[in-house]
C-alpha cells in the first residue's frame, strides 16, 4: 500500500466523544507523551515510516467486513486533515410534507457522518484549503473571461492589477532583486543574487547602527526583523493594520468619485468592480492585492453588465485609480498612547504597483493573474514565522516578548486594545490587528463562493447530472445534526481514508491528461483573450 503524503491526522488535542480506539502517536500528535522506552523500529514493524500502532489500526480496519462501507461512508471528507463528525438524524418528507423515513447516524459507520473542517489556510488542513484556491480560481477568473454561471463574455472590458502596501515604519532587513536570472521561475523567493540590504546608515539614538551589508538569501531568518527594536513603530504598524479595511474602503469610494469625474468629462457612466486579498508580509504587516474592472452603464437595465465605452481608455482608467490612493488619507481615533490624538492612515508612499491585465504588449495575462491572487488564500501569518489561534490574558505573556518584533506587535495590540475604540485589536493580535476577510470583491464582479459550494454539491449528489436536480427536494431533507468530534477516530483511519484519497485524486488526474493530450491534438489556434 503507497500512502499519501499529506498530514494525516489533526494536530488538535484529542476531544472527548472520539471513541474507544481512539490512540495517541509520538511526534506529530502533540497530545502524544513518549515512554522513553528505545525500541529497534524493524523489530516493532515501522512500515514506511509508520508508527507500528497507526498501521495496526489500519490494518484492523482494513479486515473489518464493512470496511468497503466505511471507506464510501468517509469518502467526502477521506483527504481531510481533521475532518467534523456529526451525529443526528435526517428526515425525509413528501410534498405535503408527511414524514417518510428518518435516518439515524448510530446505524452509519462510526455512528457518525464526516464532514471536511473546510479552513482555508495549507498549514491547518492542506486539502481543503486546495478546494477554497481553485474555488477562488475559478471566481475570479468567471470575473475576468465572463461567458459561464450567468456572465456574459468580458474580453472588452479593461481591467487592471494593482498591490497597496503600507507605509514605512522603521527600517527593516529586506531583499531586493534587481536582475533575475534568464532561466529564473521564481520571481519570490529565488536564488538569484540579491542587492546589499542596507549599504548606507546612521546610529540611532539607542546606539545601533542602522545598517546592514548582507545580501539576504529567500529563506533567511533576518528578513522583515528592525534593524533597531526601540525605534521601530510597532504601535502605528498595528493601528494601520486595524484601521486597513477602513482605509480601503474609503479608497474605493474615492475610486467611485474619480470616474464619476472622468465620465462627466466624457458625458459617459461608468461601473468599477473589484476583487481583493490581503497578504502578509514578512515584517508584520498586510498590504492588498486587487483587480479592478471598468463597466459600463446601460440606462434601460442598471443591473446589465456591459462593457465601458471605447472613448475611456486603459491609462485613464489607471489615472483615476492612481489618483483616488494618492488622495485618500485620515486621522484614527484619538488614543492616550499618542497623546490623545490618532494616528495618520494613508498607503505607502512607494505609490501603486499597478499593472495592465492583458494589454497589449503587458507581461500579465489573465491566467498569471488568476492564479497569481488565487494562492494567497490559502496563507495567512505563516510567513512572519508566528502562527496563533487566538490571544488570550495568559498566552499574551508568553507569546507578547518584548526581546523579539512579533512579541512587540502582539504587545502593543494587547496595550493599544484596552481602549474602548480599539477592541479589535485584543481580539485580532494573532495577526497583529488585521481582522478582516482574506477575500472581499464587488458584488456584481463574479458569482459568490457559496454559489460555486451550491454547484459542486448539485454535481455530487446527482452524480454528474446537474440537469437532474430538483430545489424541491432540500425542502423535504431535514437535517438534525450536532457536533460530536473533530478528526479520525484513530490515526489508521486517517492513513487509509487519505491514501484512498489519493489514489482517487490520481486516477483521476490520469484521466484528465489523456483527455487533455487528445483534444490538444485536435486543437485549432485560439483567439488572445483581451481584457
Amino acid at each position: 500500500m503507497t500512502s499519501s503524503a499529506l498530514p494525516l491526522a489533526p494536530e488538535t488535542h484529542k476531544v472527548s466523544g472520539t471513541g474507544a480506539s481512539a490512540e495517541t502517536a509520538t511526534g506529530y500528535w502533540p497530545w502524544a507523551t513518549p515512554t522513553g522506552i528505545t525500541r529497534d523500529p524493524a523489530a516493532d514493524g515501522w512500515v514506511r515510516g509508520h508508527d507500528p500502532r497507526t498501521v495496526a489500526s489500519g490494518r484492523a480496519r482494513a479486515q473489518d467486513p464493512d470496511y468497503p462501507e466505511w471507506l464510501g461512508h468517509v469518502r467526502a471528507a477521506a483527504s481531510c486533515k481533521h475532518p467534523i463528525r456529526l451525529a443526528g438524524q435526517i428526515h425525509v418528507n413528501d410534498a405535503d410534507g408527511n414524514r417518510m423515513a428518518t435516518i439515524d447516524t448510530e446505524d452509519m459507520p462510526d455512528g457518525a457522518i464526516y464532514t471536511p473542517c473546510g479552513n482555508r489556510r495549507a498549514s491547518v488542513c492542506p486539502s481543503c484549503a486546495e478546494v477554497y484556491r481553485r474555488d477562488t480560481f475559478h471566481l475570479i477568473k468567471a470575473g475576468l473571461q465572463g461567458d459561464r454561471w450567468g456572465l456574459p463574455p468580458l474580453h472588452e472590458h479593461i481591467a487592471i492589477f494593482l498591490t497597496a502596501t503600507a507605509p514605512s515604519f522603521g527600517p527593516v532587513h529586506h531583499r531586493v532583486v534587481k536582475i533575475h536570472a534568464a532561466d529564473c521561475r521564481r520571481k519570490d523567493g529565488c536564488t538569484c543574487r540579491a542587492s546589499v540590504c542596507h549599504p548606507f546608515g546612521r546610529t540611532c539614538p539607542h546606539g545601533v547602527d542602522l545598517r546592514c551589508g548582507d545580501r539576504h538569501k529567500a529563506a533567511d531568518h533576518q528578513l522583515g526583523q528592525p534593524l533597531c527594536l526601540d525605534c521601530y513603530d510597532h504601535v502605528g504598524q498595528v493601528v494601520w493594520n486595524h484601521e486597513a479595511p477602513e482605509l480601503w474602503r474609503r479608497t474605493i469610494q474615492q475610486v467611485d468619485r474619480e470616474l464619476r469625474r472622468l465620465g462627466r468629462t466624457h458625458g459617459v457612466d461608468l461601473r468599477r468592480r473589484y476583487i481583493k486579498v490581503y497578504e502578509f508580509q514578512v515584517r508584520g504587516v498586510i498590504h492588498y492585492h486587487a483587480l479592478i474592472r471598468l463597466d459600463g452603464y446601460n440606462p434601460d437595465c442598471p443591473a446589465a453588465i456591459v462593457p465601458p465605452p471605447a472613448a475611456i481608455t486603459r491609462q485613464m482608467f489607471a489615472d483615476s485609480v492612481q489618483a483616488a490612493f494618492v488622495k485618500t488619507a485620515y486621522t484614527s481615533a484619538p488614543h492616550p498612547a499618542n497623546g490623545d490624538r490618532g494616528w495618520r492612515i494613508a498607503w505607502g508612499d512607494k505609490g501603486l504597483d499597478l499593472k495592465h491585465v492583458n494589454a497589449p504588449g503587458s507581461e500579465v495575462n489573465l491566467a498569471q493573474i488568476t492564479g497569481y491572487i488565487a494562492k494567497y488564500v490559502t496563507k495567512s501569518t505563516e510567513v512572519t514565522g508566528l502562527s496563533l489561534r487566538r490571544v488570550d490574558d495568559l498566552s499574551v505573556q508568553v507569546h507578547g516578548d518584548p526581546a523579539t518584533h512579533l512579541g512587540r506587535l502582539i504587545r502593543a495590540c494587547w496595550d493599544i486594545g484596552e481602549h474602548p475604540d480599539y477592541t479589535r485589536l485584543r481580539r485580532w493580535a494573532h495577526q497583529f490587528g488585521y481582522g478582516g476577510h482574506i477575500t472581499t470583491k464587488s458584488r456584481a464582479f463574479s458569482v459568490t463562493l457559496g454559489f460555486i459550494r451550491m454547484q459542486r454539491t448539485i454535481w455530487r449528489r446527482t452524480e454528474g447530472h446537474p440537469h437532474t436536480w430538483d430545489n424541491e427536494q432540500t425542502e423535504r431533507v431535514i437535517y438534525e445534526l450536532g457536533y460530536q468530534a473533530t478528526g479520525w477516530i484513530s490515526t489508521g483511519d486517517a492513513l487509509l481514508a487519505n491514501t484512498a484519497a489519493a489514489q482517487a485524486r490520481a486516477w483521476h488526474q490520469a484521466g484528465l491528461d489523456a483527455i487533455a493530450d487528445e483534444l490538444t491534438a485536435r486543437r485549432t489556434p485560439a483567439q488572445p483573450l483581451a481584457a
